[in-house]
This record gives structure tokens, sequence and C-alpha cells, in this order.
């Protein structure tokens, strides 16, 4: 019985990307609020020179440890991930356009607003550092800025600047509405594109198991991003994560970033091997050792999918599994 309940902590630790040394680790909630930033959190909307309506948004997620963001004007649209990398007490953000570009963001405080620095890539691969500079405006408005970056400093003048305002409950109903409604579009090379090649798409719901001991694990994976990205959610217990995945172009590598309600945030790899795919990734047990570990997820009979724990040694996976469950 010992060694049984050991197996589903690993399980359930590995599925999780999760470490119990986290627990009480001071999130990102914590210090957004400590800067006097908590006012940016919320639903933003403005209509630009040209008449183009712009969408902004952020919405806490994991317990205050991670934050959900997303944008959307005209035809383009992007999601992403803002967490706390506790190491290096950074606030750091994995950014998916539905273009297919992912993006790289560090966020930091500065003069009463926050400044969010990263790179801009145009059609012919060439980057420019740039930053969007958020300040709170009068009666419930944001102003941003871009500008360009030299040396990590803000140029003289922003490149662009607007004001948005904090959404009306009716404005919000709306865009759930249009959310809802949007249809996932690809263009070649698109994670969706990979993920249908490989006849992986079947795993992109959600997904429910009950352990032998009553405890249900609860799992999934949604599109986002126009097929360029999948955004995931795990929850047993009061545990939960969330994470998103993305295909990396250059490096030809699907990757994913996990973040949940202990503040760990944790790096995923994903491949096809064998009929299954694969994701590979770190588990941390109390003192901070890690071990290199894999999942294996496969279609199963009658609308279910396998999942098996796996040790890793020099990027091979273990012979036998440390354990395994059925999903439906």
């Amino acid at each position: 019985m010992m060694m049984k309940m050991l197996k589903i902590v690993v399980f359930v630790s590995m599925l999780a990307a999760m470490c119990s040394a986290a627990v009480g680790q001071e999130s990102l909630k914590d210090v957004i609020e400590q800067e006097g930033l908590g006012w940016m959190v919320g639903e933003w909307i403005a209509t630009d020179d040209s008449g183009q309506e712009v969408e902004l948004s952020w919405k806490w997620a994991a317990s205050g440890h991670a934050i959900t963001s997303a944008f959307k004007m005209g035809e383009d649209s992007s999601i992403g991930l803002i967490y706390l990398d506790a190491d290096e007490q950074v606030a750091r953000q994995i950014r998916v356009d539905s273009r297919g570009r992912a993006t790289k963001v560090t966020w930091e405080p500065k003069d009463g607003g926050a400044i969010a620095k990263t790179q801009f890539v145009d059609e012919y691969g060439q980057s420019t550092d740039l930053a969007y500079a958020f300040s709170k405006g009068d009666a419930g408005t944001m102003k941003v800025g871009a500008y360009g970056l030299e040396n990590g400093e803000l140029s003289d003048n922003p490149a662009f600047a607007i004001n948005l305002k904090a959404k009306t409950a009716a404005e919000k109903k709306k865009s759930a509405a249009a959310a809802d409604k949007r249809e996932i579009r690809t263009v070649a090379d698109s994670l969706k594109d990979i993920v249908e090649q490989e006849r992986f798409a079947w795993m992109v719901k959600a997904w429910k198991t009950t352990t032998d001991e009553g405890q249900e694990i609860e799992v999934g994976w949604k599109w986002d991003a126009n097929g360029h990205a999948i955004t995931s959610a795990f929850k047993m217990g009061d545990v939960v994560s969330l994470g998103l995945i993305s295909f990396d172009a250059d490096a030809q590598t699907v990757n994913q970033i996990i973040v949940n309600n202990r503040g760990l945030s944790t790096k995923a790899t994903w491949e096809p091997q064998n009929g299954s795919l694969i994701t590979k990734t770190k588990l941390f047990d109390e003192n901070g050792e890690s071990s290199d570990v894999a999942i294996a997820y496969s279609k199963g009979a009658a609308d279910t999918m396998k999942v098996k724990v796996y040790g890793l040694e020099y990027g091979e996976l273990s012979d036998n599994p440390w354990f395994e469950a059925n999903f439906n």
C-alpha cells in the first residue's frame, strides 16, 4: 500500500508539474499588489485613430501565482501567461499570437506603472527591442505607449500611444460571446497542423479519472491563438495548474510553460514517439532536487486516454512505467 500511494503521488506530481517545496512562496499577486499595480488586472478596450477596436485583458489564475493575458485587434490576437520566476525574482511572460509568433516578455515596475520589454520580429525575421509602458490615467483609464529600447533604456518619445478604458459589463459579455464563436484558422506549420499531422488532435479536450482511493483528477487542453497555441489545465483536490503550449519554428520543438497554485513554474517539451505523445520535464522533491521524467499519452479504446509516467535517463524512457492510469 505504501508503494502504491508513492506511485500515485509521483504520477500526480508529474502531471501537474508541481512540488510541495513551493508552498508559501511569494506569489505574483503579492508582488503586484506591493507595487500598487493591481488596478491593471481586468479587461480594457479602446478605439485607435483609424477606428480599429483594441481589446486587452489580464486575469488572475493559479491562486494569484499567474496571470493569463489576451489581446485582440482586428484579425490579430494573442494569448499569454505571466508568472514569477522565483529564482531571479522577475515577472516573465510567454505570449503566442495568431500568426504563430511566440515571444518572451519581462515585466518591471516603473514610476507608478509597469514596463513590458520584448522583441518585435517582422515578416523578414528582423528583430527590434521595444517596450510597452502602462500607466494609470483618470476615471478608470489606462495609458499605453510603445517605445524603442537601447541598452535597456526607453526612447525619449513613444512611437505609438493609446488610452484604454475599463470594459463595462455589457462590453465584457459581448467579448466573451465573440470568443466563443471564433473559429480556428491556421496557416502552414501551425501547432494545430503538427498535432493533426501526428494524429493527436483527439487529445485536445477535457479528461478526468478517479484513483482507487477515490481522488478525482482532471486534465484538459484547449486550442487558442488561431491554432498556434494550446492552453492546458489540471486539477486535483485543491491543487491546480495551467499552462501554455506553443511551437518554436526555429528549434522545431513544441514547448510548454506550466504554473501552479503553489508558485512553481516548470518547462516541458512535447514530441511523438512510438505511437505516444511524450512530454519531458523535471520532477522536484521537497528538497529542491530534480529528476528527469516523462509522461506518455496514447489513445485507448472507447474514447479513453492512457497515461503512463516514466523515468528518463539521457533522454530515454525507462523500460517500465512508474505509474499508469486511464482517463475518459
